[in-house]
């Protein structure tokens, strides 16, 4: 039994604004991300995010007040969010990683954090609207890299383009 290698064409690497816009609409289309933090051990600890939105090339996220990665960022605010689709092929297959600072959010841009959580989550649009969001701490990530993994370009480095902020 042999096997036939099928060459692909592989995609042009994207210039930077095309690069954001891809990585915007990326994650817009993303249900479900992962964030990673750091423990107060140096451990770093990943879980589920359905409440996350964003703006340029930083991103807003919710979370309760009494939850564990809240107590990680006050010990060390380098974030890792992760957005991945599920069910891609693999000649086409593509995540996002962007990492940055996080900072709890007051005032006019906790203001504005909700406003774009909002149009994003409807369950959160809800919780705002009737006045739940007090147990609820907003986070902004001040991005400083993003990584863009697209296996149209090759596998290995070449399917990796960085933006460094």
């Amino acid at each position: 039994m042999s096997a036939t290698i099928v060459e692909t064409k592989k995609a042009p690497p994207l210039t930077p604004v095309e690069l954001q816009d891809a990585v915007h609409e990326y994650i817009n289309q993303t249900r479900w991300a992962t964030l990673t933090t750091v423990r107060e051990d140096g451990a770093p600890v990943s879980r589920a995010m359905g409440s996350f939105a964003a703006e340029g090339v930083n991103l807003f996220f919710s979370t309760p007040k009494s939850a564990g990665k809240v107590r990680h960022i006050a010990g060390n605010p380098l974030v890792n969010f992760f957005f991945q689709h599920e069910n891609q092929e693999l000649a086409t297959f593509r995540n996002v990683a962007v990492i940055g600072r996080a900072e709890e959010l007051t005032g006019a841009e906790y203001d504005r954090a909700v406003q774009l959580l909002s149009a994003r989550n409807l369950c959160f649009k809800t919780r705002a609207e009737r006045g739940e969001l007090k147990d609820t701490a907003l986070y902004l990530i001040r991005t400083t890299e993003i990584k863009y993994l697209n296996y149209a370009n090759g596998i290995g480095p070449a399917a990796v383009q960085e933006i460094i902020l």
